[in-house]
């Protein structure tokens, strides 16, 4: 008889990131370390560069600026959008920086950020009234829960099959976004309503204004909280000091006997919550109701933010801030100089544009040299 075929070993741990994603891992982490002198030069070249294009485009770049600063600082209703279109973002952001800390490539904010949505707006919606002041936490803690939950597909299937979390983290994204548009235009669409919408949430889910005449929502003081306790997670704590080790070298935390398995579990499920919080203050502090469209990309914004604040709490406060006042200032561009809206774009996109080529640059220049 012929002997049984000796069994090969299986290899250990996920199989290699295509070239593509390898690429892109290298890049966004190039990014995540550029600094501070270079994020804030990048910014300025941003706003010199959409000023001048105002110029061209027959506006006024000498009104524009001052206009800008105006609306995006110096009222009290200005002030308070600008915080309200920063609060999303810097949860997203927060979200992305804790799965990035750890190592762990989390492209999937936005899809996060629906089913936070989705999560915050059922007990809002289905819950009776009568529940009232207890209906709020409820739906802010059912956000967290879905928004985790989601972010952990991507992590077990990671672990499980090694499966890419850049592919499976983009691709669940258009999983959230068409989830939600099949619930607005079915399950939760009311049935005398032609819109893609649900319907409004009970009176006693809405978060609180904090500031009358203003948008300003209580969502504003919930992220900044959340950004103190980011930071308190990351550096005042031994699963913070263990979160950053594997981050930094997964080989080196394994030698110390951490379980990279359990961290990259832990830090998807935060990655999640935070993200599913970013669309429970749209839902709750904005909308209040969820709205098909209604996120306008934020969760992407979130993961610039994140690599722009160089994966640091108070830089990517600092960030979100500023793509706050660019969206918040716009629309005073728009009011008073008839500029497009679109324009927004131009302002939060071009950092991210100038600060990827610079190290694009870098990296196929390195690779040459070679």
């Amino acid at each position: 008889m012929n002997p049984a075929p000796a069994r090969t070993a299986e290899p250990a741990g996920p199989m290699p990131p295509p070239p593509a994603t390898a690429r892109l891992r290298t890049l966004l982490k190039s990014l995540a370390a550029s600094s501070l002198p270079a994020v804030a030069l990048a910014f300025a070249a941003s706003v010199a560069a959409a000023l001048l294009l105002l110029e061209a485009l027959g506006f006024s770049a000498a009104a524009a600026l001052p206009t800008l600063f105006a609306s995006a600082f110096g009222s009290r209703a200005g002030l308070a959008d600008t915080l309200v279109f920063m609060t999303p973002r810097l949860l997203v952001a927060l979200g992305a920086m804790v799965a990035l800390r750890c190592g762990f490539f989390n492209l999937g904010g936005e899809g996060q950020l629906q089913l936070g949505a989705i999560g915050a707006v059922l007990p809002a919606v289905l819950l009776p009234p009568t529940l009232g002041p207890l209906l709020l936490p409820l739906s802010i803690l059912s956000a967290a829960l879905f928004g985790a939950v989601f972010g952990l597909i991507p992590a077990v299937l990671k672990l499980w099959r090694g499966a890419d979390e850049i592919i499976s983290t983009l691709m669940l994204n258009f999983v959230g976004i068409y989830l939600c548009k099949y619930l607005v235009q079915g399950p939760l669409q009311p049935p005398d309503s032609d819109f893609n919408m649900s319907a409004k949430i009970a009176d006693g889910a809405a978060l609180p204004v904090l500031v009358e005449g203003t948008r300003l929502h209580g969502g504003v003081v919930l992220a900044l909280v959340l950004t103190l306790g980011t930071w308190a997670l990351l550096y005042r704590t031994a699963f913070g000091l263990r979160l950053r080790a594997a981050g930094l070298s997964p080989r080196a935390a394994r030698l110390q006997g951490y379980s990279i398995a359990r961290l990259i579990l832990a830090s998807m499920a935060i990655s999640g919550a935070l993200g599913g919080l970013a669309g429970a203050v749209e839902v709750l502090g904005v909308q209040y109701r969820l709205i098909d469209g209604f996120s306008a990309h934020l969760g992407f914004d979130g993961l610039a933010i994140a690599l722009l604040g160089g994966l640091e709490p108070a830089g990517v406060l600092l960030v979100a801030l500023y793509f706050g006042a660019i969206n918040s200032g716009i629309m005073g561009l728009q009011a008073h100089l008839s500029v497009p809206a679109a324009l927004a774009m131009l302002f939060t996109s071009l950092p991210i544009l100038l600060v990827a080529g610079v190290h694009g640059w870098r990296l196929v220049k390195g690779r040459h040299a070679r």
